[in-house]
């Protein structure tokens, strides 16, 4: 006994037998191909309308002056917003833009009763770095021609009032307006505070001090020399008997000091005396002249030290007063001027931009008007009837397969 080991496959797709079903229907499926392909030309040749393509092209520029690159010199940076190509694509076939399309009163004038949907017939294509072709698609050349040329101006426009100078200028004026109130405000609030300021006041009393200190230093040295003088001339007298007559050179020296006593606010003095100015003028008196002075002397020295004293805490706090007083002038001149300095950066611009302005202040033009065009857009007939044809052949060949399969259940 011989057992076949070969294996099989319950589930294995016969080519041969699906390609004899189709030869057998091959009559069927030729038929359901040429019908769809007829139908596909005939459509696409009797009933598809023709179709009249016009383009227009819109060049998108940078503006005319660059001020991004430069810096005022209050550090005011003006940046304009460059536009941007594939953003203007988006732009201009918003709803809001062809329904303006719509409503110019010319494009409403050629379409009349009859409706259109603008946005299935226009289409925008970024072309290159700096242009926009708008594609109109009617069955009216005239119209698609004044459709895409009434489209591309509003498109630029738009692009002219979003990214051009002139609607940054609209926002220079505004901001120099303002610049200038702010101006105005910090002067007024600086001449304010200067009526108001204790600057000069207090610089006088801060000088009036600092020469009543040295006035009173001056006076304690001189009050103290006096002292020491005056110490020594007792210790001259020192000894001798309270009745012997004062000679002449000690009564000069004690007329001396008492002149220099009575002056040590000033510092000068004059002596006049003779011989006769002693008569009778003992050391007894002598020491007690010199011990009134002493005490006049002590006595001054105590109210000058005190006037020291306060003078010396005085200035301090006078200084410290004058120079928050600066500060707060510093401030208030310090605000003046940064805001006339932005004011007067502002208004340098605004005369760059004016001068720009009346030369030409379009970013976006329309390089090319559309044309109303002589030959309609290609229907594609062939190829509708390549696909329809493909479509009936596979169409008719599963259509033939699933009858085989039918039968044979």
């Amino acid at each position: 006994m011989t057992i076949d080991s070969s294996p099989t496959y319950e589930d294995e797709i016969d080519l041969r037998a699906i390609a004899l079903t189709l030869w057998k229907a091959r009559i069927v499926i030729f038929i359901v191909t040429l019908a769809l392909a007829v139908v596909a030309f005939a459509v696409s040749f009797w009933l598809v309308p023709h179709k009249y393509q016009a383009t227009a092209y819109v060049f998108i520029g940078q503006p005319a002056v660059e001020f991004s690159k430069s810096q005022t010199a209050s550090g005011f940076t003006i940046s304009p917003t460059l536009p941007d190509l594939k953003a203007v694509v988006k732009l201009s076939t918003a709803p809001e833009l062809l329904e303006s399309v719509l409503k110019d009163p010319a494009v409403a004038a050629a379409v009349g009763n009859e409706e259109i949907s603008i946005s299935t017939m226009t289409t925008a294509i970024d072309v290159g770095k700096d242009q926009l072709s708008l594609q109109v698609n009617d069955n009216d050349p005239q119209r698609a021609s004044l459709i895409a040329n009434t489209w591309a101006e509003k498109v630029a426009n738009m692009v002219n009032a979003t990214y051009g100078l002139g609607a940054f200028a609209e926002t220079l004026d505004s901001q120099v307006l303002q610049s200038q109130k702010d101006y105005e405000q910090a002067q007024a609030a600086l001449e304010d505070a200067l009526s108001k300021s204790q600057v000069d006041t207090l610089s006088a009393q801060v000088v009036s001090g600092k020469a009543d200190l040295d006035s009173v230093l001056a006076s304690i040295i001189r009050t103290t020399s006096v002292l020491d003088d005056l110490q020594f001339f007792e210790q001259g007298l020192s000894g001798l008997p309270g009745e012997t007559p004062l000679s002449l050179g000690d009564g000069l020296a004690l007329t001396t000091l008492r002149q220099r006593s009575l002056t040590v606010a000033s510092g000068g003095y004059t002596v006049q005396i003779d011989s006769a100015s002693f008569a009778g003028f003992t050391v007894s008196k002598a020491l007690e002249t010199t011990n009134q002075m002493h005490t006049g002397l002590q006595d001054q020295l105590t109210r000058l030290q005190s006037d020291q004293s306060r003078l010396e805490q005085e200035i301090p706090q006078s200084q410290e007063e004058l120079e928050n007083a600066k500060a707060r002038l510093d401030a208030f001149t310090l605000k003046r001027d940064q805001s006339q300095a932005l004011y007067t950066d502002l208004l340098q611009t605004q005369k760059q931009v004016d001068t720009v302005l009346a030369q030409s202040s379009k970013v976006a033009i329309v390089s090319v008007k559309a044309v109303p065009p002589e030959k309609p857009v290609s229907r594609k007939i062939l190829m509708n009837t390549a696909l329809a044809g493909a479509f009936g052949l596979i169409a008719g060949a599963l259509g033939a397969l699933a009858v085989n399969w039918w039968k044979n259940q």
